[in-house]
């Protein structure tokens, strides 16, 4: 195989989303959510901490749908072919070593009809890889390759994940050795392999190390949603199922989460961990991601109604912060990047990135990461990279109507705010008594909480009198940061409700 060495930069695609089903014999073998790249959208603009790179792919269209990032030098990228009315897989990965300067394309094999379930680095060198066959059944060339030379030569491994009953989904090394990889049910319950040797020889985990409920009839893994954490692995299925390792692949439990039937793929489409205990999974619904949450290590879900929009074809924890999620998107008319730093519950546009296609992203140590995107040509197109700037705070509002006017003044911003001082103005419809305008400072609010302010005006307007009565919060804070809301209520006596 020749070397496609490359650099690029990345362009704007509207997404159309399209799922693929593989035929097979006796598997249930899924291929997450692609999405189509169009090209009559403007280019973005590249302000901010998100930067444009180059994939190193010399086809046109080639999208990213799995990053591995490694560290802040080193990341592995899954291509897949996202040209409309296309389809065609191919072995296609890419990999930097250099933090992106510099992108390696090519592929594990030549043949078509093949994909790339994920792949896994722990090097620039050394990686591994999930081959299955997308057009009629799985086959003696699917399952796992390894690389120790960057690339250039993929070794095929004997034995797991290989024939027609087999699905080759997900695999991952914690280092050099000792790894696992993932297929959907044979015999009635889920193919698991462990390995010791880096992949010289493994070992089926059997059925009874298997514990809780059985698989579901017709439940199957997906391509490319796996989380691991320490020695905590898990992934997701068409179900709504979550099953867990806590051991590296050796034992297994299941968690139901709750997650609906409907949307491009059923069930649970990505996990990001942050630690041991607290974790989202996501449901793509056509639009954005259903959101659930965990903080027992997924013994118990439950749903989030988040503020702010979540994009629906990215998900990943950022090592090292309190609580930041990042969310990324190709959906038509809803592509771009959002992030949370309350662990899911509130999220704010990159509005830099309004209307940018934006596939997988993973994130390391640092705040760093990628965001694949579709290639252009071999010097253009494919990859977003994000470097943080200075945390900063920012703030956003919500307005409440228990026993009187309740303002919430969070920070969703990076950092913490100090000296944050507000004032509330409330004027229109027919107020009474005063006080119509409150006014304080608090000492601070860190990145991802919230401080609640209760008002209890005397007065009434009852909604005939116009205008409305209106509640303006305005703040300060040290840091620079400043922002003002409002909101329309019913005011009566003491009881406020809002419009």
């Amino acid at each position: 195989m020749s070397k496609k060495n490359k650099i690029l930069k990345a362009a704007i695609v509207i997404a159309i989303a399209l799922a693929f089903l593989l035929p097979g014999a006796a598997i249930a073998g899924n291929i997450n959510t692609m999405h189509i790249k169009n090209t009559q959208s403007p280019a973005p603009t590249r302000d901010g901490g998100w930067v444009e790179q180059a994939s190193g792919f010399y086809e046109q269209s080639i999208g990213i749908n799995y990053l591995d990032a490694i560290d802040e030098n080193v990341s592995w990228a899954v291509g897949y072919d996202g040209a409309p009315g296309s389809g065609i897989y191919k072995t296609w990965f890419t990999k930097t070593s250099n933090g992106g300067e510099l992108w390696e394309a090519d592929t594990v094999f030549s043949t078509e009809n093949y994909g790339l379930g994920n792949i896994c680095g722990i090097d620039g060198d050394t990686a591994w890889t999930a081959v299955f066959y997308s057009a009629g059944n799985q086959n003696d060339d699917c399952g796992i390759y390894n690389t120790s030379d960057g690339g250039n030569t993929w070794n095929h491994q004997e034995g797991p994940l290989q024939g027609s009953a087999s699905f080759a989904n997900n695999v991952f090394f914690w280092d050099e050795d000792n790894g696992m990889c993932q297929g959907d049910l044979r015999d009635e319950y889920f193919e698991v392999y462990t390995t010791n040797n880096g992949g010289v020889d493994w070992t089926r985990v059997p059925e009874v190390d298997f514990t809780g409920d059985a698989p579901v009839s017709g439940e199957a893994g997906w391509t490319g949603c796996i989380n691991v954490i320490g020695d905590t692995v898990t992934f997701g299925t068409n179900k709504g199922n979550i099953w867990k390792s806590d051991d590296r692949g050796y034992t297994w439990t299941v968690s139901y989460t709750g997650m609906p039937s409907g949307g491009l793929n059923e069930g649970v489409n990505e996990i990001a961990f942050k630690d041991e205990n607290y974790g989202l999974a996501a449901h793509d619904n056509d639009i954005s991601y259903d959101l659930y949450v965990t903080s027992n290590g997924g013994d118990d879900w439950e749903q989030i109604t988040p503020t702010g929009f979540v994009y629906a074809a990215g998900l990943s924890y950022v090592p090292g912060t309190d609580n930041m999620f990042i969310s990324t998107g190709a959906a038509e008319g809803y592509s771009g990047a959002s992030y949370s730093v309350d662990g899911g519950h509130t999220w704010v546009d990159y509005s830099e990135m309004t209307a940018t296609q934006m596939l997988s992203c993973d994130f390391v140590e640092g705040g760093i990461g990628w965001a694949g995107a579709f290639s252009v040509d071999e010097l253009t197109g494919g990859m977003w990279k994000y470097t943080p700037g200075e945390p900063e705070p920012d703030f956003d509002f919500s307005f409440g109507d228990e026993s009187g006017l309740t303002v919430t003044i969070k920070n969703v911003g990076t950092a913490e705010a100090t000296n944050i001082a507000y004032t509330i103005v409330i004027e229109g419809g027919l107020i009474i008594l005063p006080p119509k305008e409150f006014s304080d400072t608090i000492p601070s609010i860190p990145s991802g909480d919230s401080k609640d302010i209760l008002l209890e005006p005397k007065g009434f307007g009852l909604g005939i009198i116009t205008p409305m009565p209106k509640a303006t919060v305005n703040v300060t804070c040290d840091e620079g940061a400043s922002a003002e809301d409002s909101a329309e209520f019913r005011l009566i006596l003491s009881k406020v409700i809002l419009q």
